[in-house]
């Protein structure tokens, strides 16, 4: 019933009703019926209506990126995980966030399969609070972004655009200065013919250098359009599986490990099947 608030391809594949029991146990909840029905249609993803309204978050408007899926170690899979990790209070199911936010069903007082919906702000002393009394009603209430409606006029794009070169690319991981020179690096060679042996060991040496926080989420994008642009049988699995654990082991500038950036390491497990 509400697929459409979905914008790409579900980011997990089906589930089984034994796995759904697993979840349950290993979470020690009732998950609502309206989420379990909706994973059934489309297991998380990136979401289109991303924007919830409500007095009871800041400036009265957050946009939500995406909806965890039901999958045993990942998605809300990773809840357990998260709450130790982040200090949050036994009771929650997170189903979206990614440290400067949490959405989460709030069982810490609920018993049944319908529990409020709550929303966690991050480096502050307030409370979750509810934004929804159902699951349900949560979805309800996302919308579509609004587009900025401006009429702009571009003069020579193409003078604009950059190439950068193979050698410039690999001086620029060296020498770890500029990250945003260094990410429209991994964007260009990502859908261009390259090596991807190059390409994947030069994503190694830029996780190695945490040149900064934000620089993990591009690479991170950027390898997984390259795996699904090559081959299977031309992937180098070795160094897929370093690069994984790279992005795993992950730390920010502040010492803490990030869920947003842990999650590239696990899909590219699950894609090489280890």
């Amino acid at each position: 019933m509400f697929h459409y608030i979905f914008e790409d391809e579900a980011e997990f594949d089906d589930f089984s009703l034994e796995d759904l029991k697993k979840l349950e146990a290993s979470l020690g909840v009732k998950l609502p019926e309206s989420y379990v029905n909706l994973m059934k249609v489309h297991n998380g993803g990136t979401l289109a209506y991303s924007v919830l309204r409500s007095g009871r978050v800041p400036d009265g408007e957050v946009e939500i990126t995406d909806l965890r899926g039901i999958d045993l170690e990942e998605g809300i899979g990773e809840t357990n995980y998260l709450i130790e990790e982040w200090g949050m209070e036994k009771g929650l199911v997170i189903i979206s966030g990614d440290g400067n936010y949490w959405l989460a069903l709030d069982y810490r007082k609920h018993t049944g399969n319908e529990p409020p919906v709550v929303y966690i702000e991050e480096d502050t002393d307030e409370k979750p609070k509810q934004v929804a009394k159902t699951f349900e009603l949560f979805l309800k209430k996302l919308e579509k972004p609004e587009e900025d409606d401006f009429d702009i006029e571009y003069e020579d794009d193409d003078e604009d655009d950059i190439i950068y070169t193979k050698e410039e690319f690999e001086q620029l991981v060296k020498e770890g200065k500029s990250d945003i020179e260094i990410a429209n690096c991994f964007y260009q060679f990502a859908s261009m013919d390259c090596d991807i042996s190059w390409f994947v060991e030069l994503a190694i040496k830029a996780m190695k250098a945490k040149i900064t926080d934000n620089l993990p989420y591009g690479i991170g994008e950027e390898v997984l359009t390259k795996l699904n642009e090559t081959p299977k049988e031309d992937w180098p699995i070795e160094l897929l599986d370093e690069l994984a654990n790279e992005f795993i082991g992950f730390v920010d500038s502040n010492g803490f490990a990030n869920p947003g950036v842990i999650k590239y390491g696990k899909k590219i497990k699950r894609k090489i099947g280890m």
